[in-house]
């Protein structure tokens, strides 16, 4: 059996009230417009056999009767109507306003999940991330670990720097549409590097992921990163009820990588992505290392 829906029943009340207060006010005037066949001249009367006129005249009683009781009917449905429409709107409001207020506190819940990171936290999340990337570009045997902890080391403290700044840059533009919030973890799930969040209808909300590669552009990460950013868009659009705009921004070292290895990685990005409803207005900026200060924000909050 499906479950009832209350918010149905009471606009079938508000409904029904408002016929019913219609036909109190259509009613008297339509009976009264009626001469139900009734007038009839006196001397077509005279020509009627008695038991016609004998129908005649009891039709003529009942039509008198009922026309008495037409007021009351009337207010009746008149009564009858309004109680059934303010029953209905009354109830209607209150369960709308406890929708509202269950809608509101969702969003509240939401706010307060949206939780910057510790610096211990942004630390153990640049050292993951450096990690993949190595994992991927440079695979090494478990006995050559120790001699390549000093580089990993200064390739974590480069990448902690490169992200802040980018975050640097966005807070400095100080867009009167965007609250930018780096470094974020959404409900105690996933970590954000920028979310820019709209404080103006005319925009959508952004959520920026930071890679930085020191040495090369690695294909085989693209579909991590690709997943990773589509798992964060599709959980903070369902929970916050708000669209969103990725972005991928891929910071490299020119002196290393070729401009054949960007627009390879970046063909890929597209091949990977295109498929994916939530990554259909990706964008992404290559941004040479030593020209962070000089990127355009505008690019990435235009509409």
């Amino acid at each position: 059996m499906e479950k009832i829906d209350y918010g149905d029943i009471n606009k079938f009340l508000v409904s029904v009230g408002i016929v019913l207060i219609g036909l109190s006010i259509v009613t008297p005037y339509l009976y009264l417009k009626e001469d139900f066949g009734l007038y009839i001249e006196l001397e077509k009367f005279q020509k009627f056999q008695e038991p016609v006129k004998d129908l005649i005249v009891s039709k003529q009683v009942q039509v008198s009767e009922i026309q008495k009781l037409i007021p009351y009917i009337s207010l009746g449905l008149f009564l009858t109507g309004l109680l059934s429409f303010v029953i209905g709107l009354v109830r209607w409001i209150k369960r709308q306003s406890k929708l509202d207020e269950k809608f509101d506190k969702e969003l509240h819940k939401l706010e307060l999940e949206i939780v910057a990171l510790s610096p211990e936290e942004k630390e153990k999340k640049a050292i993951q991330e450096v990690q993949e990337i190595e994992k991927v570009e440079q695979p090494v045997l478990a006995t050559q670990t120790i001699t390549t902890l000093p580089s990993q080391h200064e390739y974590v403290r480069k990448y902690m720097v490169i992200e802040k700044s980018i975050s640097d840059i966005f807070q400095n533009y100080n867009s009167p549409y965007f609250l930018v919030l780096s470094q974020q973890r959404i409900g105690h799930k996933f970590e954000i590097d920028i979310l820019l969040k709209s404080i103006s209808k005319k925009y959508l909300d952004r959520i920026i992921e930071i890679k930085y590669f020191q040495n090369n552009l690695p294909n085989q990460i693209i579909r991590d990163i690709i997943n990773k950013l589509n798992t964060q868009i599709s959980y903070y659009s369902d929970a916050s009820n708000r669209r969103v705009i990725p972005v991928l921004m891929i910071v490299y070292n020119k002196e290393k990588i070729s401009a054949e290895n960007i627009l390879r990685f970046q063909n890929k990005i597209v091949d990977e992505s295109i498929n994916i409803p939530n990554l259909e207005r990706l964008k992404v900026e290559f941004i040479d290392e030593t020209e962070i200060l000089k990127f355009d924000v505008g690019r990435i909050i235009k509409k």
